[in-house]
């Protein structure tokens, strides 16, 4: 990790425990809209549904395939329909709540605050995510994550979505560095790290499943300022 002058983290899954807080949400949105009545799930039935319909057209919005405004109203739409529910204007009042709830929340993942007080003082320390920037910039200070950061990055900004080349060539010039001054810190081998190494970047998979690959990895946030020692920068 020689020359490493500027870290960039994912948000999501990295930093911020997406699936806890997410889930949270989820469940008191599930009692406040009576879905349990409407439809008789289970109340953890419609939550694995949602994840696996989010995740798909998530997909999709990253291929520039469908719009924010319609994923944002889709994945709900999808999950109510697979329980026999028709009703697009709850749909829409349910998704906009939990936009509204779920960046308020603040689980984090193990040992994030403890990494991001050892690395403040050594290095400028940026967000570069594919999130959507007003509900990245909740996130980040309903959680108190907003103190550690100097640039915070996302692809509406950039206009381009990770791995694209393009967002991590916009970080470079918003934080005045170079691809090799620069580490990617993400939990998606694919988007984060293949990405952030094809530009040029220096990158750590943030890894706690141990998916088995040839990058550097860690199953633990706080491995990575031991790497960063080991690997002889500061």
């Amino acid at each position: 990790m020689d020359k490493v002058q500027h870290i960039y983290f994912d948000l999501d899954h990295t930093l911020w425990d997406f699936e806890a807080n997410s889930r949270e949400t989820l469940g008191e949105l599930f009692d406040q809209f009576e879905i349990g009545q409407l439809c008789k799930a289970k109340k953890s039935e419609f939550i694995d549904r949602y994840v696996h319909l989010n995740n798909k057209y998530w997909a999709l919005y990253r291929e520039n395939r469908i719009s924010k405004a319609r994923l944002r109203t889709v994945r709900f739409e999808s999950t109510l329909k697979d329980f026999g529910i028709a009703n697009k204007p709850l749909s829409r009042a349910i998704g906009k709540k939990y936009v509204d709830l779920c960046p308020t929340k603040t689980k984090l993942n193990d040992g994030a605050i403890e990494l991001l007080n050892l690395l403040k003082d050594k290095y400028p320390l940026h967000i570069l995510s594919n999130g959507f920037h007003e509900v990245q910039l909740v996130k980040l200070a309903s959680s108190g994550l907003d103190v550690y950061f100097d640039h915070v990055i996302t692809s509406e900004m950039a206009n381009a979505k990770k791995p694209n080349p393009r967002i991590f060539q916009f970080a470079n010039k918003k934080c005045q560095a170079t691809a090799d001054e620069s580490l990617m810190i993400g939990d998606n081998l694919e988007i984060d790290v293949r990405g952030a190494v094809d530009f040029g970047w220096k990158a750590i998979h943030y890894n706690p499943s141990k998916i088995g690959h040839e990058l550097v990895s860690v199953d633990s946030l706080m491995d990575i300022s031991t790497l960063l020692v080991e690997r002889g920068d500061k």
